[in-house]
């Protein structure tokens, strides 16, 4: 009898017990859970070898990817001297690349901004030309796209600048986006620009090859996709983020865009598909991209796997302004990526010097870098880079090539 009594009791002490445990388990002290998950998860960790109802119990890890410089060839890919470069004296400026296999046979095309003339009307004169190569180092002039000059209908200066290309697989055709300017008399390009694009008069994908039907439309019309005052100077390529719309950067400067801004910003417009028109998000309006902000211009949007976990990001090269505009020369290039196409945590910025890839014993063949192409992904986690740069002189804009090999940072939790 005093054996059972004794059993008696200690049940009920171990009941009591239990009953508190739960009570407290319900009223942390600062940590309220919230749901019968969390409770589960709470549990899971106190008994040490034991998952109770199923719950997980993993942690989603922080990640991120970096560029790591690889080489940077010690030459321009694309001088002065190149003979089919003779008629463009100020050479090349904002412009993009891809690699496109037509046919059963790959190729690099780049579209590009070049100049006719030099010096104070450089900026008068500019083109767009599409240049082609086989291999990135071997280039030849394909085919001038846009002349600048004067609209007979209208009598008005045209130019076009910053070209960038889009294959759009809905339309399955090639589009152009572009900066466009009409002015009422031969001068050279200024801000604010009309932001536009233009289709190839033949579809698929060798329709890359042909002509293009300039002056071409109205994508991110000023007072939709940007305030009228904007100072807006470029348009990137469409992209389609995580949450399935479709977006875009547009670039702008010298004027800040707000008292937070800098003097160089990029907003992200958002649009249904890649025809637009884009709208303005305030939210995005501008977007800093990085610490110290004000200095991001031209940044070029490419999806890339990452190597460890197979996550997906949204990357971006750009230009770095500040030590250009500063002291007169530049060897860094900006990365960053997302992990929605939305998101651009400042910490994720990184500066890519590029001197460091050159051979030992090689010198910059540059002064200042200027405008970053798309990477390029060429297999096994390396991609491709062109950019254009401005000679010793500061008289040529020559394209220069490097090589990056992507790889991905991640955190474990604390």
């Amino acid at each position: 009898m005093k054996a059972l009594t004794s059993f008696i009791l200690t049940a009920m002490l171990l009941m009591s017990l239990a009953s508190l445990h739960s009570a407290r388990l319900a009223n942390l002290p600062g940590e309220k859970l919230k749901d019968t998950g969390e409770k589960t998860a709470t549990l899971n960790a106190m008994v040490p070898g034991k998952n109770i109802a199923g719950a997980a119990t993993t942690v989603n890890k922080a990640s991120r990817l970096f560029l790591e410089l690889v080489k940077t060839e010690p030459v321009p890919v694309i001088g002065p001297q190149h003979p089919d470069a003779k008629d463009i004296p100020a050479g090349f400026e904002a412009g993009t690349t891809v690699k496109v296999k037509i046919k059963g046979q790959n190729a690099y095309h780049m579209v590009s901004t070049t100049m006719e003339t030099f010096g104070d009307t450089r900026w008068a004169d500019m083109r767009t030309e599409h240049w082609i190569s086989e291999d990135g180092n071997n280039w030849r002039r394909h085919k001038i796209l846009f002349r600048p000059g004067t609209n007979p209908e209208t009598g008005m200066w045209e130019l076009t600048a910053g070209p960038i290309w889009f294959f759009d697989e809905k339309e399955d055709r090639w589009f152009i986006y572009f900066d466009f300017l009409a002015y009422d008399r031969r001068r050279g390009w200024d801000t604010p620009v009309q932001l536009h694009r233009a289709g190839a008069k033949t579809l698929g994908m060798d329709g890359i090859n042909g002509e293009f039907e300039y002056p071409g439309e109205t994508v991110a019309p000023s007072g939709i996709a940007h305030p009228t005052d904007a100072e807006v100077s470029s348009i990137g390529r469409p992209y389609q983020a995580a949450d399935g719309n479709w977006y875009t950067f547009v670039g702008g400067g010298m004027k800040p865009f707000n008292a937070k801004s800098g003097k160089w910003w990029i907003l992200i417009v958002k649009a249904k598909g890649p025809e637009g028109p884009f709208i303005y998000m305030p939210e995005h309006s501008p977007e800093p991209f990085m610490d110290p902000t004000g200095f991001v211009e031209n940044p070029m949007i490419t999806r890339i796997k990452g190597p460890v976990t197979g996550k997906e990001y949204w990357t971006i090269v750009f230009d770095y302004l500040k030590p250009e505009v500063t002291t007169g020369n530049n060897s860094q290039l900006g990365f960053s990526c997302s992990v929605d196409g939305l998101t651009w945590p400042v910490g994720n910025a990184q500066l890519i010097d590029m001197d460091k890839g050159l051979p030992a014993g090689t010198n910059a063949w540059w002064r200042a870098i200027r405008v970053p192409h798309q990477l390029i992904d060429e297999g096994n986690g390396l991609y491709t880079c062109f950019f254009s740069a401005y000679d010793k002189q500061g008289e040529f804009e020559s394209i220069g090539k490097a090589t990056f090999r992507v790889k991905e940072i991640v955190e474990e939790p604390r």
